[in-house]
């Protein structure tokens, strides 16, 4: 949510700096309006393709799980499913690996 705000925030400053220059030509407008744009763009680009890092614990961890699992003692961690993508998949490998 934090990030959402920052990125509003940046984009409402770089408009209102391209409107306060009524002083300036219409080229100097543009090029400080789209430059601003193009920046906060970047940033919001940038956020939105992160990836979240990969463990090799949390991948150690599911494929035990998953894998005791389907030897017959059932364990998943809802925890560490909803939160860790490397759990998930350490899991689901561990699991099909071990059936």
């Amino acid at each position: 949510m934090r990030m959402l705000f920052v990125k509003v925030m940046t984009v409402g400053v770089v408009v209102l700096a391209g409107l306060s220059m009524t002083g300036c030509t219409d080229f100097e407008r543009g090029f400080v309006t789209g430059a601003g744009v193009g920046v906060a763009g970047t940033v919001i680009a940038h956020e939105s393709t992160r990836r979240p890092s990969y463990s090799r614990s949390y991948y150690n961890r599911g494929y035990n799980n998953g894998c005791s699992s389907a030897r017959g003692r059932w364990y998943k961690s809802s925890y560490y499913w909803r939160n860790s993508g490397s759990y998930r998949n350490g899991w689901r490998v561990g699991y099909r690996r071990c059936r």
